[in-house]
């Protein structure tokens, strides 16, 4: 104990100036320190690892055997029998582990304080351990026995106890054991991280603890003599001297006492043994675990930007490792010396980083080699003189003449190991010649000033703060320089420096920082050394100045160099002279120069010619014209002003052309290739005005709205409904279009979607007169990392639908109160008992009337879809045909590709209306499904094959396990249903990917599943896949997106057939769609149809064919006039049944009827077909109609007549038409 008291009262400023370099420098272990100041030498940073492990892992194992004799001694067990596994030792030690890594492991860049909590936690173990050991000493010296006057005399009275106190102690052993606790203060790595890493910033804090630390040890101190004497009174020599702490109390039955006494022991050890494998951690991961790790790691591990968690982990099986070693040495260890013993041997250990750590501190010349060679020979003098007779039960014979003084063993061992060392690291740094890295760190080590030094009140006497900014003028200028002085006379509220004064040191170190970025830190030193006017700088200190400045400017230029070299844009640099004077590869790539055009001088000008006359930039037809745009270049460049411009090259790469002129003349000139950036610019352009065409035709209010509101898009229902144009809103704020009622109306709605929820609620609009209702949909937009970038927003018109059920209410309301009237009536006189039954027997039938009415309603709406589907498909029918006759005129391929892109967009057209038809009817009861049985393998087989060739288009890897199986359902509507699933599977999934189509039986059900690898969804999101427009990803591999629909119509489907539908998903893993539906016993139907071959099929001309259209839509009849007449065929058209009975009567011969089912007037087709079958029995007649309902389908099978269903492909009515007449012979020609 007097060893840390002498040096926290005498040595403090040793303290403190180690205190000043750690916190400097950001030291963060006793090895990092080391390597640190002797030119970041991780050899010695390695050695110092591994002297700290061999001091330190037998002490630490000597704690957790502390740790269970204390255990076993409060369990009334004995002491001294060997360990065992599981004892407690081995669960003390788990504990640690544990308390180490929650509270000792942090992130790297987090506060040096971030192990607060675990300092706290020490310090209150610290303070149990003093008060236990003070009430102990107490108890003894006051309880026991009646003051230490008595206590002393009666240790001297028994022979034994007096023959330890009387032991002879040499001065040298004092000494030695003096010299060894000093060390130990500021060399054991436990101490070194606690007084320096851990220590708190505030020097205040340090100044406390300067004097509470020595009174801490004093508590000790004056106890320990009498707590040992009278143990050896109680005991004699039958107990541990360790224990008496906690025996005495037991052995007089204070058990209160003895229990403080056990916390107390506690404490101490697990305080000692938290601290101690902390520090040897941090220093096991950092220069030894760490290293190894990325020399023999990949260049992934490398590339990573981020590697916290990975030093984290290293650091906590680092912990453990240590743990474990320590437990290790105590299970194997059979020693029964005593803790004081096994850490003297610690502290001789650490005793060899003195020479090292205190010349690193104050000796300029020590360099590596020194501490290297001198550590290393101080390592095996400590393992000769002290670890082997540990090892071995007693002194060595062989060792005799390595005694210098006739002690005991450990003075000897410490002199000669400590001598060797320090003698060593002396030799060693006078012989070597230090590198400048070396002398660079020497010198910010050496250097550097404690706070409470007298020096950093003043640097020097002689150093006046003229002559300090005289000299650093000339480095960094005299503005710099007036404005550090400036600064530095704020921060310290002094009006006025007087230039003859002497220099402060806070002054002259602000000076120095800045220096230091130009010329060096050492560079910086000496330039302020010669500034003093007694001190001049030496030859070698002038070279080394010289030497570290030329380093500096190398190092500057090559990270210039590297800088430039990887940048993505081209770089070129001209002086004021515009010569080229530097460049990088990506500039030479960008403009293909040969290596020879581009060196340093070379005239910008030459390089424009070049371009010029290999037409990279710009057309230019003579000599003359390059001049006259060089000229105008040059004079642009001679200017000096800053500018920004796009190229194109004649390779077709956009160029973003920035100069910036320099200070000194000359531009700095990036060439950035932005063509990926146009590409998409386009194509964003071209999509952005296909969407407009598809959301401008349908009848909904369509809008997109930002996370600012504002408004994005809308479609022309919105510029209708609202009375605005979309170039006036725009951009606008969405609260502008709507009056301040509707607008904070929407506000929650809009504020609960951007929080990612889906909203849908009912508003009114007013506009021009008119009131509206609509059905509001709001649906957050996602980006892939899951935030909502805007909002989809769709009005449905529900005016109509409100009128009605308002219309229901008041109904309803007035027949309930009628109901009540006539209630009481009834009440109040019985009489009327007999009209009562007659009125509600008039109710009863005005019910049935009104469900009458209802179903006639329904009837009415089934119709109207009809109707609807009819009107909507009858002008996408004539653009149809009309198109399908351009393309067959097409001579150009020009022109064939805009046919083709007009046929795509009217098939998106007809798709979207079709799939809203659909839900329509599906919603309305309308769609009827038709189950028949049949093999799931017919249908299974027909989808795999349409399904492979689309996958092998998109490299996707698709595979079909069929299986046997009879069901009974509609195979049309559940085609539809899977169709759906296998496309989204498919456009879901990446390239490369796998899409698994299967049947499986379990009993008797069959499922049949469609699994997928693709990006998945969120399980969160899987109840609203199947609403209206709801996407919650795009697809990957298809340039068409779909509408939103496919499920929710896949849903309704799968409702009317009764089938089960089960989805599961999850991110990044991909998808399954599974039907389960019962299997059937009944025979199946053949679902195989004969194809015709397309080829056969199209090279049947019509020539000398005639076809009679009917039709009462006049577009329709012109596209079938040109489609049918370029086919070959003699065309008649007509509008009603009239026209037809007079083409039956004028021609001779009508090979083909097309009729159409809906015609003016009520008028049907199927009433014109009867009648050509009256006239000419002879005609093939073929249904053209949207109407899919049951009655049509059955009125046309009892005539013979086939149904085509509108929008009508040309390829099939022209297949149709070929098969119908195929072997008829034609009529005679005229």
């Amino acid at each position: 104990y007097l060893g840390p008291i002498l040096v926290f009262i005498y040595g403090w400023p040793v303290i403190s100036k180690f205190n000043a370099v750690v916190k400097t420098h950001r030291v963060g272990s006793l090895a990092d320190f080391m390597s640190a100041r002797y030119g970041r030498s991780h050899p010695l940073a390695v050695l110092t690892t591994i002297i700290a492990l061999l001091g330190t892992i037998p002490y630490i194992a000597l704690q957790l055997k502390a740790v269970g004799q204390t255990f076993n001694i409060m369990a009334g067990s004995p002491t001294g029998t060997d360990p065992t596994i599981f004892d407690t030792a081995f669960f003390a030690a788990l504990f640690l582990t544990i308390f180490a890594i929650l509270f000792g492991t942090r992130l790297p860049g987090q506060r040096r304080d971030s192990n607060r909590g675990m300092m706290i936690a020490i310090a209150f173990e610290s303070v149990v351990k003093l008060v236990a050991f003070v009430l102990v000493g107490v108890f003894c010296t006051f309880e026991l026995y009646d003051g230490f006057g008595n206590l002393f005399t009666l240790a001297r009275q028994d022979p034994k106890v007096a023959s330890v106190f009387s032991a002879d102690f040499s001065q040298w052993g004092l000494a030695t054991q003096l010299v060894l606790a000093s060390l130990a203060i500021i060399c054991l790595p436990r101490q070194f991280h606690v007084t320096f890493v851990e220590s708190p910033d505030r020097e205040r804090h340090r100044n406390n603890a300067r004097w509470f630390f020595p009174l801490y040890l004093l508590g000790f101190i004056i106890f320990v003599v009498p707590i040992a004497a009278a143990g050896l009174l109680k005991f004699g020599g039958l107990a541990p001297p360790d224990a008496f702490v906690l025996l005495l109390p037991m052995a007089f039955d204070n058990e209160p006492l003895a229990a403080l006494a056990f916390l107390g022991g506690l404490s101490a050890a697990t305080g000692m043994i938290l601290v101690s494998t902390l520090a040897l951690a941090i220093m096991v991961s950092n220069e030894l675990l760490l290293p190894l790790l990325f020399q023999s790691s990949s260049g992934d591990l490398k590339e990573r930007q981020d590697l916290s968690w990975i030093m984290v982990m290293v650091r906590r099986l680092s912990i453990v490792g240590i743990m474990a070693l320590a437990w290790l040495y105590y299970q194997s260890a059979t020693s029964e010396r005593s803790l004081a013993s096994i850490g003297l041997v610690a502290f001789a250990a650490a005793a060899q980083f003195a020479p090292a750590l205190l010349g690193g501190l104050y000796w300029r010349q020590g360099n590596r080699y020194g501490a290297l060679v001198g550590m290393l020979m101080g390592l095996v003098s400590w393992l000769v003189m002290l670890v082997l007779p540990e090892v071995s039960d007693g002194p060595l014979q062989t060792l005799e003449p390595l005694l210098i003084l006739a002690v005991d063993p450990l003075t000897n061992g410490v002199l000669v190991s400590l001598g060797l060392n320090l003698l060593t690291y002396i030799f060693v740094s006078l012989v070597t010649t230090p590198r400048l890295v070396d002398r660079i760190q020497a010198a910010s080590f050496v250097d550097v000033m404690p706070p409470s030094s007298k020096s950093a009140r003043y640097l020097k006497e002689n150093l006046r703060i003229d002559d300090l900014t005289t000299l650093a003028s000339r480095f960094i200028g005299n503005n710099r320089v007036q404005h550090i002085i400036e600064t530095y006379s704020s921060e310290h509220q002094i009006q006025q420096l007087n230039e003859k004064d002497p220099a402060p040191a806070d002054l002259v170190a602000a000076i120095e920082s800045v220096l230091a970025q130009e010329i060096g830190y050492t560079s910086a030193r000496l330039v302020t050394r010669s500034a003093s006017r007694e001190k001049r700088i030496h030859l070698g200190e002038l070279v080394s100045l010289v030497d570290e400045a030329s380093t500096l400017a190398r190092q500057n230029q090559e990270l210039l160099r590297k800088a430039i070299e990887h940048l993505s844009q081209g770089i070129s640099v001209v002086d004021q002279n515009q010569r080229l004077v530097a460049w990088n590869k990506r500039y030479q790539e960008l403009f293909n120069y040969p290596g020879e055009l581009l060196t340093v001088g070379r005239p910008i000008a030459d390089l424009f010619r070049y371009n010029a006359v290999k037409g990279v930039v710009g057309e230019f037809t003579n000599e003359e014209q390059i001049e006259q745009a060089l000229q105008k270049r040059l004079d642009h460049l001679n200017k000096g002003t800053a500018y920004r411009r796009e190229s194109v090259l004649s390779s077709g790469i956009t160029l973003e052309i920035i100069g910036e002129p320099m200070p000194n003349g000359g531009y700095v000139t990036s060439y950035t290739d932005i063509s990926p950036y146009k590409d998409a610019e386009s194509a964003l352009r071209e999509s952005e005005q296909a969407i407009r065409v598809y959301t401008d035709n349908v009848p909904a209010m369509i809008a997109y709205i930002d996370r600012d509101y504002r408004i994005q898009f809308i479609n022309k229902a919105f510029e209708r409904t609202m009375r605005v144009w979309r170039e006036q809103v725009i951009g606008r704020p969405n609260q502008e279009i709507f009056t301040k009622e509707e607008y904070e109306a929407r506000l929650p709605y809009l504020e609960r979607a951007l929080e990612g929820r889906r909203q849908r609620f009912e508003v009114s609009i007013d506009r021009a007169g008119e009131h509206r209702e609509f059905e509001a949909l709001y649906v957050p937009d996602r980006i892939d990392s899951g935030d909502v970038q805007g909002i989809f927003i769709l009005y449905q018109d529900v005016t109509d639908r409100n009128e009605a059920k308002r219309g229901l209410e008041t109904a309803n309301e007035t027949l309930e109160a009628r109901v009540d009237e006539r209630t009481e009536e009834l009440q109040a006189a019985n009489e009327a008992l007999e009209a009562e039954n007659i009125r509600r027997a008039e109710t009863q039938k005005a019910l049935t009337e009104a469900m009458r009415a209802t179903e006639e309603a329904n009837l009415s709406k089934t119709r109207f879809l009809a109707a609807a589907s009819h009107d909507l498909l009858q002008p996408l029918n004539a653009a149809r045909l009309f198109t399908t006759s351009l393309a067959e005129r097409a001579h150009n391929d020009e022109f064939r590709e805009l046919t083709g892109h007009l046929e795509g967009a009217l098939s998106s057209a007809e798709n979207l209306i079709s799939t809203l038809l659909e839900i329509s009817k599906l919603d309305a009861g309308a769609l009827r499904a038709e189950p028949q049985a049949f093999a799931l393998t017919d249908l299974f087989g027909q989808l795999s094959q349409e399904f492979q060739v689309i996958a092998e288009q998109r490299d996707i890897t698709f595979k079909a396990k069929p299986r046997d199986a009879v069901v009974h359902t509609d195979p049309k509507l559940l085609r539809r249903v899977l169709q759906n699933f296998l496309s989204n599977a498919l456009r879901y999934t990446e390239p490369k990917g796998r899409v698994l189509f299967a049947i499986r039986t379990f009993g008797s059900d069959v499922r049949i599943e469609v699994w997928d690898n693709g990006i998945g969804m969120n399980p969160d999101d899987l109840p609203s896949i199947f609403d209206e427009f709801r996407r919650l990803s795009e697809g990957i591999q298809t340039e068409k997106k779909g509408l939103g629909l496919g499920l929710s119509i896949s849903k309704r489907i799968c409702d009317l057939l009764g089938l089960s539908l089960r989805v599961q998903s999850r991110p990044g893993i991909g998808s399954c769609f599974a039907l389960t539906l019962p299997r059937s016993d009944m025979d199946p139907e053949s679902l195989k149809k004969r194809r015709v071959q397309r080829g056969q099929a199209l090279s049947q001309p019509l020539t000398n064919r005639t076809v009679l259209v009917i039709d009462n839509d006049k577009d329709i009849l012109i596209g079938m006039q040109s489609l049918l007449s370029g086919w070959g065929a003699q065309v008649v058209t007509g509008m009603t049944l009239e026209d037809a009975k007079e083409a039956v009567k004028a021609l001779s011969v009508i090979d083909v009827a097309l009729i159409d089912y809906h015609l003016d007037d009520d008028a049907l087709g199927i009433d014109i077909i009867a009648v050509l079958r009256a006239l000419r029995g002879n005609i093939e007649c073929a249904l053209i109609t949207a109407d899919r309902s049951e009655e049509m389908k059955k009125q046309a099978k009892e005539l013979g007549a086939t149904v085509l269903h509108k929008p009508l492909k040309p390829a099939v009515l022209r297949s149709w038409i070929t098969q119908k007449l195929r072997g008829k012979p034609l009529p005679p020609s005229a």
